[in-house]
């Protein structure tokens, strides 16, 4: 078995707090994220971004075979849905010649995505699936 690297499981509380702290000064200073010679600017993203890989790479309580496996797939999806949705706002801007449909969102928009298909996978859809189970 390969081994894999996950951090220990409180590192998911520090990755919320940090993505919440990042978006929260984002919210009170709203500094432009684009101008590389911001400090502001640049402190929030790298809240924001260590904050979803800390919630990312944290362990589950119990980790499995299945946790693997969500794992597995919630990334393959959200690589999928990244480079569809790139790619569209790529043609539309080439398309348009609107420079404003050109993306600005980069890693931490694929890092929500795979915290949402992995917490879809993990929760919600055994949740679903146990409500409509017709019992015996």
């Amino acid at each position: 078995m390969i081994p894999y690297i996950l951090l220990p499981r409180y590192f998911k509380w520090i990755g919320i707090l940090l993505y919440i702290s990042g978006m929260a000064i984002h919210a009170i200073y709203q500094p432009d994220l684009l101008d590389v010679t911001n400090g502001l600017g640049l402190l929030i993203q790298v809240f924001i971004l260590s904050g979803l890989l800390c919630i990312c790479c944290s362990k589950e309580k119990y980790e499995d075979e299945y946790i693997k496996y969500y794992r597995l797939t919630s990334l393959q999806w959200a690589v999928i849905v990244f480079i569809a949705l790139r790619l569209f706002y790529k043609t539309m801007a080439w398309y348009t010649n609107d420079i404003n449909w050109a993306p600005h969102w980069q890693v931490n928009s694929m890092l929500l995505m795979y915290l949402i298909f992995f917490y879809y996978q993990l929760y919600i859809k055994d949740f679903f699936m146990n409500l409509f189970k017709k019992e015996a």
